[in-house]
Parts: structure tokens; sequence; C-alpha cells
């Protein structure tokens, strides 16, 4: 109210006044004007705060298909011949994706020393119970066998994710760990990982898995840690794998009674590439007087000398380097960024198995087909001039 009065009380006039009750009109008025177009003074553009949303938001539902190739995929339990490995079995007892491995998402982390190189370890952030694989549909590859669909049940927020270089991480990674058995001679599979020591010297070690869960890393029955071999390039603020990983898988089959093995080899870690670092290198000097100049070096980058940084810019989703194609462009709804990614996963035959006396590379070596198609695993014992041969 803008009105003022001052009120004397009664009892203060005079000795015989009393104090009264005094009454103000209030008269409530409302002011009513139209809102137009041209009285507005903010604009929200929808299509901006959704592409600030879009590239500040970390978090990944990850999802995909996944197909597997090997001889190892619809073998029988109880295998015992060579001919067990050419003869597959889709709708019996008999190996497949689904029971042959537990598949885990991991993170880089920190690794070891290596020589020039190190070797990148990596850590559990889902496990088997947070994914699902199921049948695609009825779609087959074009050997016929069944595809498969997978996705995580969880979101991942990955700017808590940072590399041994402290970098944002810009991949994570599909770990798929072997299920050993045994064949029909009860005789248990085994399998080999690919070890560096500090020298950088390769080597095979015994691989027993074991039961994994969220923070652990990844490794062995027996405690081995394992990754890939890595080399990180300060001045050029650039990291590149040297060597995979590679695990090996040792099957035992008999003929004529003689105990032979046929070695296997995949890689384990499968990548999902979340983002990009820009193939234009930034650098920046710490001496300099430009406020801005400082402002823009990021946390992660790398100091080299005299103050000087290095540094790749964090390429923004739906941008595409013009020199190497590289960017991404995943959905975003949600709240999420949805990434779909098909996976082969390629458990191949190893034929350079030196140390089972190139048995493998042999009897790949002898298999044949003859006129009518019919296969030839085991050459007859008229017919060494053929011995040797590949596929025919």
């Amino acid at each position: 109210m803008d009105n003022k009065v001052e009120i004397l009380l009664g009892s203060k006039k005079n000795l015989n006044s009393v104090n009264t009750d005094t009454y103000t009109k209030v008269e409530l008025t409302r002011n009513t004007s139209e809102l137009t177009e041209f009285t507005v003074n903010d604009v929200v553009n929808a299509t901006e705060v959704f592409e600030e949303e879009r590239q500040d938001n970390p978090i990944y539902r990850i999802y995909g298909k996944i197909e597997y190739l090997s001889l190892l995929n619809g073998l029988i339990y109880n295998y015992t011949e060579l001919a067990d490995f050419f003869t597959p079995n889709y709708t019996g007892a008999s190996k497949n994706i689904t029971n042959s491995f537990d598949f885990y998402l991991v993170r880089p982390i920190t690794g070891k020393t290596s020589g020039d190189n190190y070797v990148r370890y990596f850590e559990v952030i889902a496990t088997p119970s947070d994914f699902e694989l199921y049948p695609a549909g009825f779609t087959n590859n074009v050997y016929g066998e069944q595809e498969y669909a997978f996705s995580f049940t969880k979101d991942f927020d990955v700017s808590k994710y940072f590399d041994m270089n402290g970098v944002p991480i810009t991949e994570l990674f599909l770990y798929s760990q072997y299920d050993l058995k045994s064949n029909g001679n009860g005789v248990s599979e085994t399998m080999e990982y690919s070890y560096w020591d500090s020298t950088g010297t390769l080597s095979k070690e015994n691989f027993v898995p074991k039961t994994l869960y969220s923070g652990d890393t990844i490794e062995t029955a027996t405690g081995g840690d394992f990754g890939d071999l890595m080399n990180y390039n300060e001045a050029d603020f650039s990291e590149t794998q040297v060597s995979g990983q590679t695990v090996y898988i040792k099957t035992q089959y008999e003929h004529n009674s003689t105990p032979y093995f046929l070695i296997w080899k995949y890689d384990p870690f499968i990548p999902f590439k979340l983002r990009y670092l820009s193939d234009e290198l930034y650098n920046a000097n710490t001496g300099t007087t430009s406020y801005d100049t400082l402002e823009s070096i990021p946390e992660y980058a790398t100091e080299l000398d005299d103050g000087n940084y290095v540094w790749r810019e964090i390429v923004e989703q739906g941008y595409t380097e013009p020199l190497t194609g590289n960017g991404v462009d995943y959905p975003f709804f949600n709240g999420r960024r949805y990434l779909f990614s098909p996976i082969i996963l390629s458990v191949s035959p190893d034929i350079d198995d030196i140390d089972n006396g190139y048995n493998t590379r042999n009897q790949f070596n002898n298999i044949s087909f003859d006129g009518s198609g019919i296969l030839n695993i085991v050459p007859a014992a008229d017919d060494l001039d053929n011995i040797g041969k590949p596929c025919q």
C-alpha cells in the first residue's frame, strides 16, 4: 500500500478520551494486458538445447548384433575324433555362443611398463548378469548359422573413466571369456594367454578362467593380469596398439588311439567406439600472456617441457574428421546415447602352433574335397601325393 496514515490514540488526546477502532478503505484493482510475440524477451531454441544436451551427456546404452564364426560352433560336447570338428550339430547337445562364453563390459585402466611400450589392463564395469544374449529372430549368416542380438541392461556414465595417461576414454570393450569343457574322453580343454614381461618379450601363460565382478581387473584364476600391448607417443599425443591380446584354446581328439591337439585362437577384447580424438594436434605454452590460450588447455593435456603442452580435442557427436573420416553420430534421446555395434566373434585355427608340432596346420592342410563334394579329412594311405595340399 502506498497510503500511509498516522493515528493518534484517543487516550493521548485528553484525560476523558478513550481508544476507538479506525478503519481504512482499501481498493483492490488489477491491470491486465495481452502478451504478444513483440513483448517476449527470451527465446528458447529447441534445436540448440537438444544439441547442448547431446554433446554434454556422457551416458551410453550399448546394444548390437553378434555373429559367432568358428568350427567350435556346433561342435558336439562329447567330441573324440577329428571328424567331429567338421560335423556341426546345431540342434543337439553341442557348443554355441550361449554356452561357450561369459561376456563382460570392461574399460581400460593403468597398465605396466614394458620397455618403450606398456601393457594395458582392463577393469570390469558390467558382468554377465547385466548382459542379455538372444537369437536375432530368424537371421542367419552366410553359413546358415543363427545370429544373435545382445544388449546391456544398464546405462554407463563414462565421464569418470580415464586411461593411464589421464585422457578421457574413447572406447569400452566387450570381454568374452571362454568356458572350458571336457571332451568325450573326459579330457578337459585348456587355455593360454599372451604375456609380455618388463622387457617386452612375449610368451604364453596358462589361463584358467574365473568368475569376475564389477571393479575386478581382468585376470586368471591364478591371479595373472592380462591385457594388450600399447604404445603412447607424448609428442604426438597418440596411443596405438602394438599387439592385441590372443587367447589360445587347446582341444584334444584321438586318431588310431593316439591323442592329438587342435589349437584355436581369438581376441577376447572387442572394442565399442565411444568417440574419437581430433586429427589436429593442439599445443600451447603456459608462459604466454594470453588468458584465452591458457584457458584452452584441457586438464588431460600432456606436459612436454618448458611449459609446453600438447593435446587433441574430443570430436563432437555428429562431426566427421575430413581427413580420416573418424567420427560417431549415435542417436540421443531419453537422456542417453544409444550405441549399436555389429560384432564378429571369430575363433580360428592357430596354424602357427609351433608348441604343438604344427599339428593344427598339418591337419587343415590335409583337408580336401573330392569331385562329389565329399569332405576328406585324413588322406588315404594310397594318396600320399596329396598330403599337404590345401582345400580345393
